[in-house]
């Protein structure tokens, strides 16, 4: 619908084009005003200058509403993007977060796995911590026993109960000889409980260290959940903004066709028949065939001969769908024509619809001199107005122009926009060569057909 309405853009306003003047002529800034001055501007007549200035108001608005139309489009593209980027987003955050999950369990397990040998540790520390104790209580039991009076000295009762002095030195000898034993368990002991410990600080900070990873981990988690939570607002607010568009683009839309069905080709006038488009010009070649003296062959238009630099007119108010430029001076058997749009071997071309007579037609010219062509796809062109100039582009021995004219049905100037609807082919769906002898009005052909244009655009 949208490629549809840019053309129609182009068709309906770009009569203001053959006065020279358009919508920036004029300040429009007041609306009001311009929309009561133009309500009856038509009856002006299209060579007014009331015509003139309401047509370029009517392309101003036009253009206004594409404008609007294409920055909804661009807005609504942009916004989809987003829809996009906010979906990627969630499902980049949602995998994180599943991985996370999976390093916070096995982080977990790895805790609990170094809480179990912490654990284990302990239990060795407090059991070795019991037997230091009681060798320390051991020792301190024997140096309080000897601090005490001579008298209730139990060691020294020991060794005053020796029967000689080698019973003497026995006794003395066996007491230093179990403090000393007992000193150096404690010393193991307390090598053995060192180690422990020491290895309990190190799980100790290996566990540190590891919790510190989980809380890391599990913000991280949290955090990726809060973005994805974010993510899903912006998510839901973009679709909101995405519909609200849409419905301001399909309204956008709507008061475009409108302004369309207003616009400058209802106002043009219908022409009541055609005028020669190269008055002057003598026919060299007539419709349907060859002469035998060119070598015969099918030939679907009449090649009128004029001087190169001829003016070539508007045989009657239209549209122009077709503007081919670029081809040099031809030649017998040059293919030139296809690349502005064109056929091949046309040369330089110019297609119309126009509505002449209460009917709508089909227009080509071919073989136009390179450079002269007036008028772009688009343009509204009145009847005589100057399109191109007569050429010898493309399959052409000498200067003249090839015309071929088709009859599409029924209809004034202000049913060309339907006709356009239909999407015709260069051909205007009669085909070329022998096929399209088969799509002759003269025998009883419905539209769209081939007429012979000599019979119509001839002076």
């Amino acid at each position: 619908m949208k490629k549809l309405l840019n053309v129609f853009l182009v068709i309906f306003l770009c009569a203001v084009s053959l006065t020279g003047i358009t919508a920036e002529d004029y300040d429009f800034s007041d609306t009001e005003y311009w929309d009561e001055y133009c309500v009856d501007y038509r009856l002006a007549g299209a060579d007014s200058e009331k015509f003139i200035a309401c047509a370029a108001y009517q392309r101003y608005k036009i253009q206004s509403s594409q404008d609007r139309i294409d920055d909804l489009t661009q807005q609504i593209e942009d916004l989809e993007g987003d829809l996009l980027e906010s979906q990627r987003l969630m499902e980049q955050y949602n995998a994180e977060i599943e991985a996370l999950s999976v390093d916070i369990e096995n982080k977990r397990v790895e805790i609990d796995n170094l809480q179990d040998d912490i654990d284990y540790l302990q239990d060795d520390i407090d059991e070795q911590e019991k037997e230091v104790n009681v060798l320390n209580q051991r020792v301190l039991d024997r140096m309080a026993a000897g601090q005490s009076t001579m008298h209730f000295n139990p060691y020294l009762d020991f060794l005053l109960g020796a029967s000689s002095f080698e019973d003497l030195l026995r006794r003395g000898y066996g007491l230093e000889t179990i403090m000393a034993a007992d000193e150096d368990i404690r010393t193991e002991i307390l090598a053995v409980l060192t180690d422990l410990n020491d290895k309990k600080a190190a799980l100790d900070e290996s566990k540190e260290l590891l919790d510190l990873q989980l809380a890391s981990m599990e913000q991280s988690q949290n955090d990726l959940a809060v973005m994805v939570e974010f993510q899903q607002q912006v998510y839901e607010e973009t679709n909101v903004m995405i519909d609200e568009y849409l419905a301001n683009l399909e309204e956008e839309y709507q008061n475009y066709s409108d302004l369309v069905s207003q616009a400058d080709l209802a106002g043009l006038p219908n022409s009541e028949g055609f005028i020669s488009p190269v008055p002057g010009a003598s026919i060299s070649a007539g419709t349907w065939y060859y002469p035998e003296s060119f070598g015969g062959g099918v030939h679907l238009g009449v090649d009128f001969a004029v001087g190169i630099g001829t003016e070539l007119l508007a045989p009657a108010n239209g549209v122009v769908i077709v503007s081919s430029d670029g081809c040099p001076t031809g030649y017998l058997g040059d293919s030139c024509g296809t690349a502005g749009g064109g056929v091949a071997y046309g040369g330089n071309q110019i297609y119309l619809i126009v509505a002449a007579g209460g009917s709508i037609y089909g227009v080509i010219f071919c073989h136009l001199l390179a450079g002269s062509l007036l008028v772009e796809e688009g343009d509204i062109v009145l009847q005589g107005q100057a399109l191109a100039q007569v050429g010898s582009s493309g399959n052409s021995t000498g200067p003249h122009c090839h015309i071929e004219l088709f009859y599409l049905g029924e209809g004034t100037i202000t049913d060309i926009p339907a006709y356009l609807e239909r999407n015709y082919t260069l051909s205007f769906n009669c085909g070329w060569g022998s096929a399209a002898l088969s799509r002759l009005c003269e025998n009883g052909v419905g539209a769209p057909c081939r007429l012979k244009p000599e019979d119509y655009l001839a002076e």
